[in-house]
């Protein structure tokens, strides 16, 4: 059987109402919550990596105050001896801001993002986009224009496969469409391991208290039953104590899988393989 390790590395801080991640009402009113903004690299045993999201080259909340700690995707890479040029698999879980930026500095990957995702968000940016793309108007709260050109040079270089549903992405990682819940066609990931399949569930499930509680949060551009149909089979994958999880936006992730800070980021470590280095000290 192939294994694979995960880390998810912490490339920014931001911070937002807790209502926005976990629910409303029930977090309502509760001041607001300090969430990582992520990314996540894969390996296999025999050696194939996949980059899950790249983050963002430079971006403003929407909600206002500007991120605290943020590194570039590629830079943290860098730190880790790994450079952008030589990931030649990655993985978009959507196309909002902060998930699908700073595509530039992977010149040489392949990208696989859901067809059902991109067509829709350049349906809105072609009906809506005249009067601008900016985060003031909720149609485009999300998005980034400029994320949009870097992917549509990439199609035109021939490095994007649009995919059509659920799909094996390699050996041990299927790719799982949650249409119409967070996005239009989102979607996570089951990975194989020998400690059992992880959820890397993404903005699909924000935090674990969506997946305890099964309470949508209170930011999303879909349908919130679609979402609760989702998480449920994100919960199937994870297990009944979700500690096989990952979220899309919750600190929780470094309190609940191995972690710590390596090369001046917060990493989590969800599963080593064997003969793979430790990350954490």
């Amino acid at each position: 059987m192939i294994d694979w390790s995960i880390w998810t590395f912490q490339f920014a801080e931001g911070r937002l109402p807790l209502d926005f991640v976990r629910g409303t009402p029930v977090a309502s009113n509760q001041g607001t919550t300090a969430v990582p903004m992520i990314f996540s690299l894969l390996q296999s045993s025999g050696g194939e990596r996949i980059l899950v999201d790249t983050g963002f080259a430079s971006g403003a909340s929407m909600t206002g105050p500007g991120f605290k700690d943020f590194v570039r995707s590629d830079e943290i890479l860098v730190r880790h001896g790994l450079a952008a040029s030589e990931i030649d698999t990655l993985l978009l879980t959507h196309l909002h801001f902060d998930h699908a930026g700073n595509l530039d500095a992977f010149p040489n990957a392949r990208i696989f993002v859901q067809r059902h995702e991109y067509e829709s968000w350049k349906q809105v940016l072609a009906r809506y986009g005249s009067g601008g793309v900016t985060k003031d108007r909720w149609v485009f709260s999300s998005l980034d224009a400029d994320n949009f050109r870097a992917l549509d040079a990439a199609i035109a270089q021939g490095r994007v496969t649009f995919l059509d549903g659920d799909h094996r992405l390699a050996d041990g990682i299927i790719c799982r469409l949650a249409r119409d819940t967070h996005s239009f066609g989102i979607q996570w990931l089951e990975v194989e391991t020998s400690a059992g399949a992880f959820a890397l569930a993404g903005d699909v499930c924000y935090s674990y208290f969506c997946a305890e509680r099964m309470w949508p949060p209170g930011y999303l551009q879909g349908n919130p039953w679609t979402m609760i149909e989702a998480i449920e089979r994100i919960k199937q994958v994870a297990g009944d104590d979700l500690a096989r999880l990952l979220p899309g936006h919750d600190m929780e992730i470094f309190a609940r899988h191995r972690s710590g800070v390596s090369q001046g980021v917060k990493v989590a470590e969800l599963h080593l393989a064997s003969g793979h280095r430790s990350l954490i000290r």
